[in-house]
């Protein structure tokens, strides 16, 4: 079944399934078209072929795949454009530090997120987040 196109795609990475329920739910309910990755496996001709209007990803450890993705999106001229909501189990600022700890290269570079949520989430937090930078991005690009 095709997507309606008046419901903004959200790509949600996040390797546990209850979280994906709960995403794919709420997102849904708000009227988002949420893509559930599985594993968070999802590559950049997926992304370039969809143009989410947003990315929700769940980043826990070091230089994991959404890691990495993240940091190749934000370095691409045209991917740097979609907002991206980090999830983490660890506040963004220990998040950022153990980067640069683990790997001083790779971490110095990572760019900061439009968004960054600490888990167990707050439904109505993340929605006025999901918002915001869909609402922002949408207005940019008029």
């Amino acid at each position: 079944m095709p997507a309606d196109p008046a419901r903004k795609m959200i790509f949600v990475l996040d390797d546990d399934p209850e979280m994906q329920i709960f995403l794919s739910n709420l997102l849904n309910s708000a009227g988002y078209h949420p893509v559930i990755f599985e594993n968070g496996a999802v590559e950049l001709d997926q992304i370039a072929a969809d143009m989410p209007a947003l990315m929700i990803m769940c980043v826990i450890k070091y230089r994991d795949n959404k890691t990495r993705l993240y940091k190749a999106l934000k370095e691409d001229p045209v991917f740097k454009q979609i907002p991206v909501i980090m999830l983490s189990n660890i506040d963004r600022k220990t998040f950022f530090h153990y980067q640069k700890i683990k790997n001083p290269t790779f971490g110095r570079g990572l760019p900061e997120p439009e968004g960054f949520l600490v888990k167990p989430l707050e439904a109505d937090e993340l929605l006025r987040m999901v918002h915001r930078l869909t609402e922002k991005n949408s207005a940019e690009a008029l």
